[in-house]
């Protein structure tokens, strides 16, 4: 007996321990879908996907795809001209009422060239995630002229979020894909994961893989926690994050280096992007994009120059159009944002301008486009 009390001792607060935690986890999970990817941006950034006349022109990726391509069918079927960007291109800082971003504005100055000017864009994109989109929407549309914004942030990602994963589905991508070095790494890549972004590629066919089938499948069906096992983890991410960012003192002015190893995937999926819209006769304008110049950026000065000659120096190999437009918006109108660590001091916002910064940028997109033409067409 006293046994048993002794071990009932020690197993009591283990078992009060998880059922707290299940609690808590339990109510956690998110009653609804949330963008984490756009949690960065704070209260102070609207995010905005237009429509014009009741017509999708900016979406995110298969998410939202078909509004997009249900807006191109609604039109006069002109030939399309895609840009492919970040959270620049869909958030506004300090956003008033009636503030549109560049898509809109771009979109009606080009329509009056009978030219459907359509966007995508996906916060933090990479260019190994717009290669593999890329090549997914020029068999959907009738792409004349691309316009790809280059970030030197997002040259430090990598992989293909789960929101892209359909693309691989297409023969005609596949086919595509496999044709480039970088192509074969991010089909292997993806047959490697499974929608959850896990490894599970030396479960196949095993055993272990049809028994965690059935037990998921089982869980799902009877615990919503298990089922919203992915927001979980998003959000412990996110909160993981800013405490990481709040012990180490990171903020959006700290100094972020290079990854030698995720610049090279970029790099060559820039490459891929391009001689991709060589063969399928496509125009390309390519531009650095704007940063705020009034405080000192957070990078390293010798990283960012190299970076900007390496782009100017591919689109010359390529022969399509380039512009730096980083210092095209003026100081005053970039702003701040709330703090990606505990405290509730604004940052400094180094990606994300105001409205005025958005007419600024629609302008010299749509001068750029004109100018130089004999060096933007291949």
């Amino acid at each position: 007996m006293i046994l048993e009390r002794s071990a009932l001792s020690l197993i009591l607060p283990i078992l009060i321990g998880g059922g707290i935690s299940l609690v808590i986890l339990t109510g956690m999970i998110p009653k609804s879908e949330v963008n984490f990817d756009e949690l960065a941006l704070g209260e102070n950034n609207a995010v905005v996907f237009s429509q014009v006349d009741g017509a999708g022109i900016h979406c995110q990726n298969f998410i939202d795809a078909t509004t997009c391509f249900d807006g191109y069918r609604a039109s006069s079927k002109e030939d399309v001209i895609l840009l492919l960007g970040n959270s620049q291109i869909h958030a506004i800082n300090q956003k008033k009422h009636d503030d549109k971003t560049a898509v809109p504005i771009l979109h009606r100055k080009f329509k009056e060239n009978a030219k459907h000017f359509l966007t995508f864009s996906q916060p933090n994109a990479s260019l190994q995630e717009h290669y593999l989109f890329f090549e997914y929407l020029i068999t959907q549309l009738p792409v004349s002229d691309l316009v790809l914004p280059v970030v030197f942030d997002d040259m430090r990602e990598t992989g293909v979020r789960p929101e892209l994963s359909d693309a691989f589905n297409n023969a005609l991508v596949s086919e595509s894909l496999k044709k480039t070095s970088v192509g074969r790494i991010l089909i292997a890549n993806h047959n490697s994961n499974d929608s959850a972004g896990n490894e599970m590629s030396a479960l196949k066919g095993t055993t272990q893989e049809g028994a965690e089938e059935l037990l998921n499948t089982g869980l799902e069906s009877i615990w919503h926690i298990w089922e919203g096992r992915a927001e979980l983890r998003s959000t412990l991410y996110v909160a993981m994050y800013r405490f990481r960012n709040w012990i180490f003192g990171v903020n959006p002015s700290s100094v972020r280096k290079l990854i030698p190893a995720h610049y090279a995937l970029n790099q060559q999926s820039l490459e891929a992007i391009l001689a991709s819209a060589n063969n399928n006769n496509i125009s390309v304008l390519l531009y650095v994009v704007p940063i705020r110049n009034d405080v000192k950026i957070p990078y390293d000065i010798k990283e960012y120059e190299n970076f900007k000659q390496d782009i100017e120096k591919i689109a010359r190999k390529y022969g399509v159009q380039f512009e730096n437009f980083e210092n095209i918006v003026p100081p005053e109108y970039w702003g701040e944002k709330n703090s990606t660590g505990l405290s509730d001091e604004q940052e400094l916002d180094f990606m994300h301008f105001q409205a005025a910064g958005h007419r600024i940028l629609a302008n010299k997109i749509y001068r750029a486009f004109f100018n130089n033409e004999n060096n933007r067409v291949k």
